[in-house]
């Protein structure tokens, strides 16, 4: 191999070596992205399960459940359930974050 030969096959691969960076550099730009869109929807998702635990925690949420508790029994009954009584209350499961818990047996 001469000297030229050798200088271009240098040169070759340091272009090849641009190119490899130029691909990772979009590969990365586009991941960044899309990262960035999830991001997005997970914390519209997030703001979306707020509201709909709200709609349950409620003022209007009690109401509702009020008026479904009394029957609430009758109804797992009439889908093959063995229900015979139901329970509802609050707990926290070691997470020190309180939740409505609903169980019918």
């Amino acid at each position: 191999m001469t000297q030229v030969e050798i200088e271009q096959a240098v040169e070759s691969i340091w272009t090849l070596f641009r190119e490899t960076d130029r691909h990772l550099d979009q590969r990365i730009a586009e991941t960044d992205r899309r990262f960035e869109a999830t991001e997005r929807e997970i914390a519209a998702l997030s703001a979306q399960t707020r509201a709909a635990e709200n709609l349950f925690t409620s003022q209007w949420g009690r109401l509702l459940e009020a008026l479904v508790w009394p029957g609430a029994a009758e109804l797992f009954q009439a889908r093959g359930s063995r229900s015979t009584a139901a329970w509802s209350g609050y707990g926290h499961a070691g997470t020190g974050r309180r939740w409505r818990s609903t169980c019918c047996w």
